[in-house]
């Protein structure tokens, strides 16, 4: 019986959200456990106010926890924790190494040549065309619960909200019309779509439909972002580089429509339960696509263009399957996300 559990995490924000159904469905099962989570600092903000988990434990193997004086400390912060079992969402053999130092007992994780032999429970890998969310799930099903398919779970507090829609409302974005949100970044270049065909179906929705429109970004995105801005022929307020990730949860919480690629703010809309047209090209909706409300969610991906999906090979931009999604589409299925909107006054629901 576990009473103390320990969730190793991906490494990504994306693949944190991916891990929040199987923390809830852990959560279900163990309703008393003490149960926390071990990831890189730059993915707690993701599990922040999570109803599911009771600490956050970080894991900065480029800072604090570089050297061996480092990695030993954390061992000896885990082993103080007295931790039943652990679960090991992600197959690496630095991690599982420092939960067999800690005196975990358990080690329940996904079978591989380099870190599996650490392991008490080894489980089979999905395969690539099971959604990695559900993937994780199988590891509980190796241990006896059943598996709880659903959505990614994420919690914006009422002070982010309020903050939020000040901030907003600041930029003349203000709550009386349709907020769409652009995101043009994604983590590889292969996985964007042309900032021009962005540009050009944020200056059609406004054209006809006169909506506000913001653009958003981490710090990195900033160039990118004031690029497609210039490419409009209408205006557009650029919020990349302007908002923590809390902050930009909030925002994308207002939002009555995120067009995006396939990047960890896409999945963070789908949390959220925003509409979102979902831009797809190298990679595959079946494995990694939005988890939020099907019906308000529309996957644009061609999946017969492309030589390999998914493919991994970010120097090689740019991508056919990106290519391949027209500017028609994704406005067309814009309209179609917003046209709910209009009949609830332009309010979020």
């Amino acid at each position: 019986m576990m009473d103390r559990i320990l969730v190793v995490l991906p490494n990504w924000f994306g693949e944190t959200l991916f891990a929040t159904p199987f923390l809830r469905a852990l959560r279900h099962e163990r309703h008393h456990a003490r149960i926390a989570t071990l990831g890189r600092p730059a993915c707690r903000d993701i599990l922040l106010h999570n109803p599911y988990v009771d600490e956050l434990v970080d894991y900065d193997e480029r800072g604090v926890h570089r050297t061996a004086a480092g990695k030993w400390r954390l061992i000896q912060a885990l082993r103080a924790r007295r931790f039943d079992g652990a679960f090991i969402l992600r197959r690496s053999l630095s991690r599982t190494l420092l939960l067999a130092l800690a005196g975990i007992p358990m080690r329940i994780g996904f079978a591989h040549p380099k870190s599996g032999w650490l392991l008490t429970t080894r489980v089979r890998p999905p395969d690539q065309a099971t959604h990695k969310a559900m993937g994780y799930l199988a590891l509980l099903e190796a241990f006896g619960y059943p598996p709880a398919p659903g959505p990614y779970d994420y919690a914006v507090s009422e002070p982010e909200r309020q903050d939020a829609i000040a901030f907003l409302a600041r930029e003349g974005l203000g709550p009386d019309r349709p907020l769409v949100i652009l995101h043009p970044g994604a983590n590889w270049p292969h996985k964007r779509w042309p900032a021009e065909r962005f540009a050009e179906v944020g200056d059609r929705l406004q054209e006809r439909d006169r909506l506000p429109l913001a653009i958003t970004g981490g710090p990195d995105d900033v160039e990118l972002a004031e690029g497609l801005k210039r490419r409009m022929r209408h205006p557009a307020v650029v919020l990349a580089g302007r908002t923590t990730l809390r902050q930009l949860a909030a925002c994308l919480e207002q939002a009555h429509l995120v067009i995006s690629n396939d990047t960890g703010v896409l999945h963070l809309a789908a949390a959220l339960f925003r509409p979102i047209v979902a831009l797809y090209g190298p990679t595959s909706p079946a494995f990694t696509g939005p988890l939020g409300d099907p019906e308000r969610t529309v996957v644009v991906h061609h999946p017969d263009c492309c030589p390999q999906v998914p493919c991994f090979s970010p120097e090689q931009p740019p991508h056919p399957g990106m290519d391949a999604i027209s500017v028609e589409e994704v406005v067309a299925a814009a309209r179609g996300l917003l046209a709910p909107a209009d009949t609830r006054g332009g309010h979020p629901g």
